[in-house]
């Protein structure tokens, strides 16, 4: 703990002595985007803008796992990814969207490159949005005392562990199918049941095959845990090493503010039980959570049967309408 407090106090200083960002207006969208020059790096992160003249609260969304930028260029336009723009628009007027890209991440950027291999880690990416976060904080007009983090999938332990450091400048925490326990968790029982490595790539029909398989990865993983060239499943060791060892309930377990977990039935990537295993591991720590399941609900919170319905933009709704009230 007394590490944590350190490092968020280093952060802090960098922050204040880093050089101003610059800012442009990105084309065709609602966003200004910033690059700020830090000791460690340069980050580029975008705020949405709003005519609203007084200090709105911050939502800041921590998007889920990949390599790609939250923007991308298509036949000559700019057009958004990582579903950011469903925060913008369902938030707008209400409240600023803080957006960033990933270390060894550039804007337009598509497909894997040796940057973001080499920089991306839990250690990294939560510091780099630690920079974002307190460069708004300072720089623009936010109601500090109101400061959501929302992490969907890889982004729900991201985004905790970033609750972790910084601690009372976050208000609120949404965990959207992002995990509980360790990923450790889903892919087990994914193993287990055969939804994971049943394939005729993997050929692996048993779920003893499986878990062996599995549990030798993560072994090796261990092994070379800062490994940049060996890889799993077309991530580093160094991802997987810093991400795993750690969950939302470790980084949680002492954050005093509100926290709501969202969780799909229906989710073949995180199981679905790591949400229940999160909410009663908090709530039996004193922890003030909430948790709401969507029924036949996949990964992005698309509904089983019922293509009428948004799943994405309903569960951003019930987010919002949880920060904005709570």
């Amino acid at each position: 703990m007394k590490i944590r407090t350190v490092i968020f106090f280093i952060l802090v200083a960098n922050i204040l002595f880093a050089q101003e960002a610059k800012i442009d207006f990105l084309p065709n969208q609602p966003y200004d985007k910033y690059e700020l020059k830090t000791e460690e790096d340069t980050i580029t992160f975008y705020l949405s803008v709003t005519s609203h003249k007084g200090n709105l609260p911050l939502v800041v969304y921590v998007q889920g796992s990949g390599m790609n930028s939250l923007f991308e260029k298509r036949n000559e336009q700019i057009v958004s990814a990582f579903g950011h723009m469903t925060w913008f628009n369902v938030g707008q007027e209400k409240c600023r969207i803080l957006i960033i890209e990933k270390p060894g991440v550039n804007y337009l950027q598509k497909g894997p490159s040796i940057a973001f291999d080499k920089k991306f880690s839990l250690s990294s990416w939560s510091t780099t949005i630690i920079h974002a976060i307190n460069y708004v904080l300072l720089n623009e007009k936010i109601d500090t005392t109101k400061v959501l983090l929302a992490g969907h999938s890889e982004g729900g332990v991201v985004a905790s562990s970033v609750a972790n450091i910084m601690k009372d400048k976050i208000s609120h925490i949404a965990i959207l199918a992002g995990e509980g326990p360790s990923q450790l968790y889903s892919l087990y029982k994914f193993a287990d049941d055969g939804t994971f490595f049943n394939t005729a790539e993997h050929n692996m029909p048993t779920p003893e095959q499986r878990l062996t398989y599995l549990t030798d990865k993560w072994e090796d993983i261990l092994a070379n845990p800062t490994s940049t060239d060996k890889k799993f499943w077309g991530f580093t060791y160094l991802r997987w090493s810093s991400l795993l060892k750690t969950s939302v309930i470790d980084e949680l377990a002492d954050f005093n503010g509100n926290i709501l977990i969202l969780q799909g039935t229906d989710d073949k990537a995180v199981h679905p039980e790591s949400a229940i295993v999160s909410y009663t591991s908090l709530l039996s720590k004193g922890r003030n959570i909430s948790l709401k399941m969507i029924e036949n609900a996949d990964h992005s919170f698309a509904i089983s049967g019922k293509p009428e319905i948004d799943g994405w933009k309903m569960v951003i709704e019930k987010t919002l309408n949880w920060f904005m009230l709570q």
